[in-house]
């Protein structure tokens, strides 16, 4: 007799359905052989932990008894934690939109019993609303036309089938050009928000892929006005209510233009890839309020975020909306409350950070800045004032942790402590990012040639995805770059090498999402190259690519990357718009300044040739660190460089060349401030 399956998961999404009275089934290729069997359609539901909207049909749909029942009679029903599964929601999320319908979480598809998608949609309510039909009459529906109308689901099956198999072709004519990417930039002022930053419109997301972009192409662009709407935009999440003015950490995105108003979930994701791109635009810009993000983001995923595994701390997945069934509850605060627990300090906590009688969303209110922020020591009575919010906060039910390990977004998070530990000379964080760098290798059963994409309560999950192996290698860059340490290089090329062996598709030169279809009988791999809320596969590959033939100088990594660049590239604004993942690495191909560093890491003058190299502001720029043996083992136009009378010395190369000999800070910035900006 058939029930539910999902209490044997380690899935915490999969386990909020533990208890449902419908007969889930968590995903297998087994679901289809009893599908077949029993000629039924699967019914597929897609979502995620820390999804609001999930929740929702959750509550309404399959805690009911009656909806379970029509559901268990029809349909043999599979529940999907979308972060276990990327490439299944990744398949079926592109088969929603080749139907002509918006995609989302949850994300409902009904397939044919060998796993074709043949009608979908996303949230659908118990009863008919928001010009939805009711899903119960949304499962009797589908479960008749499969039934009585074989033909036209046949025909619905073969043309998503063919519209999904044709988008995954790569449509690159190689012509991309360095023109191309700055012209865009030089006229995206009317895709921007000039009052609030973001894009424009709303919902508006943090979009850290597209702005990382941005800000590489305007290096070279220099449009003042562009930088200055990013430099906004950074800004106003930094002061709005999407970011957590107490603990730190931004939620996944805003529901209104102003970023007032967030979907409370917090990701680890976006905010290992903000603290990315805030550290990189602070060495231009050093805004106190940056820095100070910075800090707090990471103090929020280290006290918040921590999972212990026998090797190490790594990082959980997610924060949820809810709280005690309310989205946001957790958050918003009334003005009594403020005036109670702050006391004599009320007044201009109240005024600094928006909080009314009235409130600011739905009678309460969102914490945000909307006084201005000058100093970090002009700041003490209101971070007095945080930290008695941030106490009191800790007496409510917080929201769920999403405790799965994900090892993509673990390895942004490692790479983003990297490149901040770097810049703002904490060591701690670079001894952080390297014990989460081992932890993962450790509880991702590393053999040396696969691992696995994640890990829940000592259990493994799938098995790694393009994503994973992209992400782990730019984590090993980042370390080799802060650390030194070789072991970091030769795991980069590893990784590289396993995605070229297993992953690559040789006809089109890109790599497929997985080694593997998603579905045994639908033999159509997902080449991702346009980028989300987080980078892509093949954009990612790009870079990896780009900084291993940078740091080498091997021609293979060049001739793998110029492919990869053959297969997507093109002229086309809005294809360059969907890819800036990789239109980032043929910037960073094209300027990359590798900063050689020949000393002992510790010895003052070292230190400061690091410090003056790590502050340079161009996105571009690579350390390589030679460390006391007086010797670079990288790329063959270093190989015969040295120490100079026996001092800390630096090299800078561009373009194929490299300067003279730099063993001053005073030189450094002499040569850094002449360097061209192309070749």
């Amino acid at each position: 007799m058939s029930h539910n399956e999902l209490g044997t998961q380690t899935s915490p999404y999969l386990l909020q359905h533990a208890d449902n009275p419908v007969h889930w089934k968590a995903w297998s290729e087994d679901v289809f052989a009893q599908a077949q069997e029993l000629n039924k359609p699967v019914l597929l539901s897609v979502g995620y932990a820390a999804c609001h909207w999930c929740h929702v049909m959750a509550h309404e749909s399959f805690e009911d008894i009656e909806t379970a029942h029509l559901m268990n009679d029809l349909f043999i029903n599979v529940k999907v934690d979308r972060e276990e599964h990327p490439d299944v929601d990744a398949l079926y999320q592109k088969a929603l939109s080749v139907m002509g319908q918006q995609g989302g979480w949850p994300l409902t598809v009904f397939l044919t019993p060998s796993g074709h998608p043949f009608w979908g949609g996303t949230y659908f309510p118990l009863k008919a609303l928001y010009g939805r039909p009711s899903f119960k009459d949304v499962l009797q529906s589908i479960s008749n036309v499969f039934h009585t109308q074989k033909e036209d689901v046949a025909q619905n099956v073969e043309a998503i089938s063919g519209a999904i198999a044709e988008e995954a072709m790569p449509k690159g004519n190689g012509q991309m050009t360095i023109k191309n990417l700055t012209d865009l930039v030089g006229s995206i002022h009317q895709a921007l928000d000039s009052d609030f930053g973001g894009l424009t419109g709303a919902p508006k997301f943090p979009q850290p892929v597209l702005f990382d972009f941005f800000w590489r192409a305007n290096w070279l662009k220099k449009d003042k006005k562009i930088e200055d709407l990013i430099h906004l935009s950074l800004e106003q999440m930094c002061l709005g209510g999407i970011y957590d003015h107490l603990s730190g950490g931004f939620a996944r995105y805003s529901t209104d233009q102003e970023w007032l108003v967030p979907h409370f979930e917090k990701m680890l994701y976006d905010n290992a890839l903000l603290v990315s791109l805030l550290t990189m635009v602070w060495r231009k810009h050093p805004e106190p309020l940056f820095k100070r993000t910075i800090e707090e983001t990471i103090g929020w995923a280290i006290e918040e975020m921590t999972i212990r595994t026998p090797k190490g701390a790594v990082f959980a997945a997610a924060l949820d909306a809810d709280s005690e069934g309310v989205e946001g509850k957790f958050y918003v605060w009334d003005e009594h409350e403020i005036d109670q627990i702050l006391g004599n300090h009320s007044k201009s906590f109240k005024d600094a950070y928006d909080v009314t009688s009235r409130g600011n969303w739905e009678n309460k209110n969102i914490l945000r800045r909307v006084t201005p922020f000058t100093s970090l020591s002009d700041e003490k009575t209101l971070n007095k004032c945080r930290r008695i919010l941030y106490q009191e906060r800790h007496k409510r039910i917080a929201p769920a942790r999403d405790d799965k390990v994900l090892l993509d977004w673990n390895a942004m998070m490692v790479k983003a402590l990297c490149e901040a530990g770097l810049v703002f000379e904490r060591e701690d964080w670079i001894k952080r990012a390297e014990e989460s760098y081992h932890a993962l290798l450790d509880i991702m059963d590393h053999s040396g040639k696969e691992l696995h994409h994640s890990w829940c309560n000592g259990i493994t999950g799938a098995k790694a995805y393009l994503e994973d192996y992209t992400n782990l290698g730019m984590a090993a860059l980042a370390l080799y770059e802060v650390t030194g340490k070789e072991e970091y290089f030769k795991n980069a090329k590893t990784w590289a090498e396993l995605l070229f062996e297993q992953f690559l598709d040789p006809k089109s030169g890109a790599y497929t999402m997985s080694s593997r279809p998603t579905v045994a009988q639908i033999e159509i791999q997902q080449k991702p190259v346009h980028d989300n809320a987080t980078p892509s596969g093949n954009g990612l590959m790009a870079n990896l690519l780009v900084d291993l033939y940078h740091l080498s100088g091997e021609e293979k990594y060049k001739e793998r990357f110029e492919k990869l660049l053959t297969a997507f590239g093109s002229p086309h604004p809005n294809d360059i718009f969907g890819m800036p993942g990789l239109c980032s690495a043929l910037l960073r191909f094209e300027k990359m300044e590798t900063i050689a560093i020949l000393g002992t890491k510790t010895d003052k003058e070292t230190k400061s040739l690091i410090k003056k190299a790590s502050y340079y502001p161009s996105p571009s720029r690579k350390l390589l660190l030679g460390g006391k043996q007086g010797k670079i083992d990288g790329p063959a136009l270093l190989k015969d460089k040295k120490m100079i009378d026996k001092k800390p010395t630096a090299y800078v190369c561009q373009f194929g060349t490299c300067s003279l000999p730099i063993t001053s800070e005073d030189e450094m910035e002499g040569t850094l401030s002449s360097l061209p900006d192309r070749p």
